[in-house]
């Protein structure tokens, strides 16, 4: 009753209980909506990134695909049987038949192959392991006829397989023109190769993401390659708009929404590098939070609580607002005389009774009006208009520029002293800052944020004068010499008007950039460092001091490589600040790129460090010795990866001969070409390890496997050709090089060392 009364009778009650529940209502509709939309984008746009990762490591399947058939198809091109098929002018059935045996075979070892085919168009065969004729093939394979520009070529399509009931299957067929290669007849063959597409499907359906509708991969015209609804396979989507968006995309992966038949879709897409393929990702908007519908009823249930709660609080704090103003009003006005009223206007009646007192008040207001150190911070940083008026009074029309003091290596400062003794020391240095200078121009010291003072300064004259450089060397030497800690200091450019001393307090900061080239514990003026900034041409990325750099790195050489990082770092010195920067985290990307591999020892972590830290070097130095130990690293990492590999293949080469050293035609060029490597490399790789060259060990192999058989009656000519040297005079010479006597004479050796044992 109390509260319904006063609100039909005090105007002012009525306004604050009703200005308290609009504000609580607009408060509580602002946030809940807010939070809820925010929440919703936020997760939409956190999702769209996790497809979109999801879909960059789907791309990688592309060069799996790519890879696998490409060595499939060497694999086929190093058989003897499918080539003599492949090079034939004439048909035979007998190479026909061994041909599919080794393709069978090699099928056997790739289950997602649905079928592989060789056609050769010289002698008009065509075979394959699904037993698939040559009519049901000709028009993919004619194709190719009138236009062969390519070793690989691609084509989607549904086929039907006698190996599979003739049911139709869709395959990722792959057709390989070994004649492409101008060390293979021209005008020859071709290898079929088909792919199960459904086998792709499962190798990116693994990344699925839970809110996903479809997923499937196209080609650059729009065609769809595999689709995770077997209906959409080589559909054309070309002219759908999120389609024709993604194909004229320039960025290599994305995601944006778009509605799709009618309703509000998430379309991630990645390109792929390696093949004209690009896999998308559709989701349905609403879907990327399953529960949408209940996250609407909380929130708006949690707004009405909020709101009950906010009216109880509303009247409480009204009440409790309003008792002094009534009490205020009682004794200005006389509580006979609001009685009498019916309705009452609590300001109108006490602004009759202040009008009065309006010039006392007036006369009594207080003419301070000089800068605290608050209102001075608020100004520099432009977040209190208000101040300027107060500054102006004691602050403009003289000359003033701003110094920007920082502390040198902050992250060790912080390191080295609890947050307690971080606060007094930055106290001291403003103290000592302020006074040094204090003694002989006006200043106004200032805590802009950790590490960093602010001064105003009036200088007087219309430069900066050397007594206030002075004064500044002098802090720093007490700071270094008192605290063990050094500052470098930027001084703005001198400026006439108040409404300027932002700008000169921003170029006091922007000083300091000089101190990631010239170092620390250094007096940066404005002057000097714009001059310079006009005098040096704006470079281009060191391009060539890169590759060099990594080809420094490749060669193992730890002092080439520091070598070319002075010379990277020399060439940023002619930069300016962001622009050094920027070409920094290029060289760390392109670094990143060429030494990334899936060994988890390649030495991108390192890398992957630096781009971290990056940001949080102060010096251009300490940058330059981060990348000389990266360098180095990186050098040590590929030297050891490739010693390792280099012993591998010499153990393989070894074991090979001591295998097929019968082969007569066993050679260092026939064995560079099995590990696949040149012959001068594998020879001096050989050397290097073996101590002796390739022909010295497989001559020392198939000697020693002669003295074996020379225990035993057979000729000397068979025993020279069973070890693979077909010409038994160069056997004779090359086992009288290495044993001082001959075959012959070995043998007879031999037997009269055995006559000798049985006498005894």
């Amino acid at each position: 009753m109390k509260l319904r009364h006063r609100l039909i009778r005090y105007s002012v009650y009525r306004s604050m209980i009703l200005n308290f529940l609009l504000l609580t209502a607009i408060i509580i509709a602002v946030v809940c909506g807010g939070l809820f939309a925010l929440f919703s984008w936020s997760t939409a746009k956190e999702v769209g990134n996790i497809s979109e990762a999801m879909l960059q490591q789907n791309s990688f399947v592309s060069k799996v695909i790519k890879d696998q058939v490409y060595n499939l198809g060497n694999q086929l091109l190093n058989s003897k049987e499918i080539m003599a098929v492949m090079v034939d002018r004439e048909r035979d059935r007998i190479k026909e038949f061994h041909a599919v045996n080794e393709l069978r075979s090699v099928q056997a070892n790739y289950p997602f192959i649905q079928m592989i085919g060789i056609y050769n168009p010289q002698s008009a065969q065509y075979i394959n392991t699904s037993g698939v004729s040559f009519e049901q093939e000709e028009a993919h394979l004619s194709r190719l006829e009138s236009r062969r520009n390519a070793y690989f070529n691609f084509i989607p399509r549904t086929v039907s397989l006698p190996t599979a009931g003739n049911r139709a299957t869709n395959v990722l067929t792959f057709l390989l023109l070994p004649s492409y290669y101008t060390q293979l007849p021209t005008g020859g063959s071709v290898i079929v190769i088909d792919i199960n597409e459904s086998y792709v499907q499962r190798m990116i359906g693994g990344y699925k993401n839970y809110s996903s509708d479809s997923l499937f991969v196209m080609n650059e015209e729009g065609l769809v390659v595999t689709h995770s609804d077997p209906q959409l396979f080589m559909s054309n989507v070309a002219n759908e708009p999120y389609a024709s968006r993604i194909l004229t995309a320039e960025a290599p992966t994305g995601n944006f929404t778009m509605q799709i038949d009618g309703r509000k879709n998430l379309v991630s897409y990645a390109k792929s590098q390696d093949m004209d393929w690009v896999f998308v990702n559709v989701s349905k908007y609403d879907n990327l939070l399953f529960n949408m519908n209940e996250l609407r009823w909380s929130a708006l249930g949690i707004a009405v609580a909020m709101f009950v709660i906010s009216l109880l609080i509303s009247i409480w704090l009204t009440n409790h607002t309003y008792h002094p103003i009534r009490k205020l009003l009682d004794k200005f006005v006389g509580q006979m005389t609001v009685e009498k009223q019916r309705s009452v206007n609590e300001m109108a009646l006490l602004d009759t009774k202040f009008a009065a007192m309006t010039g006392q008040l007036s006369a009594m207001e207080s003419t301070h009006a000089a800068a605290s150190r608050a209102e001075l911070l608020h100004y520099f940083k432009g977040s209190q208009a208000g101040a300027e008026a107060k500054l102006l009074q004691d602050w403009e029309g003289v000359p003033l520029l701003a110094v920007m003091i920082k502390i040198d290596s902050l992250d060790a400062f912080r390191r080295a002293n609890a947050s307690k003794m971080q606060s007094l020391k930055h106290f001291a240095v403003g103290n000592i800052a302020e006074e040094l200078v204090g003694m002989y121009m006006e200043c106004k010291l200032i805590i802009i944020e950790e590490g960093e003072l602010g001064m105003l300064v009036r200088t007087g004259e219309e430069q900066c004068p050397p007594q206030l450089v002075a004064q500044l060397q002098e802090l720093q030497s007490k700071v270094s010499s008192y605290f063990h800690m050094e500052l470098s200091i930027g001084i703005g450019p001198v400026v006439h008007t108040l409404a300027q001393i932002r700008d000169s307090y921003r170029y006091a900061k922007e000083c300091h950039q000089r101190r990631f080239f010239e170092g620390k514990g250094r007096i940066f003026e404005y002057e000097r460092a714009h001059e310079a900034a006009q005098e040096t041409p704006e470079p281009s990325y060191p391009l060539r001091t890169e590759r060099k750099l990594v080809e420094g790195i490749r060669s193992s050489s730890r002092s080439k490589a520091a070598a070319e990082v002075e010379a990277f770092l020399k060439e940023m010195s002619r930069c300016e600040y962001q622009q050094a920067l920027f070409f920094l985290n290029q060289l760390a990307l392109s670094l990143y790129k060429q030494f990334h591999t899936d060994s988890p020892s390649d030495g991108t972590d390192l890398i992957s460090g630096l781009f971290q830290r990056l940001p949080a070097y102060e010096t251009l130095q300490e940058i330059g010795e981060e990348l000389k130990q990266i360098a180095g690293q990186l050098a040590e990492r590929l030297e050891e990866a490739a010693s390792q590999h280099n012993n591998q293949v010499i153990h393989e080469v070894q074991a090979f001969v001591d295998e097929h050293y019968a082969r007569a035609d066993l050679s260092l060029e026939w064995m560079a070409g099995e590990v696949k490597l040149s012959r001068g490399y594998l020879g001096r790789m050989f050397k290097a390890q073996c101590g002796m060259s390739f022909s010295d060990y497989l001559n020392r192999v198939r000697l020693e496997q002669a003295k074996e058989l020379l225990r035993s009656d057979e000729p000397i000519q068979q025993i020279s050709e069973r070890v693979g040297i077909l010409n038994t005079t160069y056997f004779y010479t090359l086992f009288k090089k290495n044993y001082q006597m001959s075959p012959s004479q070995y043998r007879a050796q031999l037997s009269n060392n055995l006559n000798n044992t049985t006498e005894n």
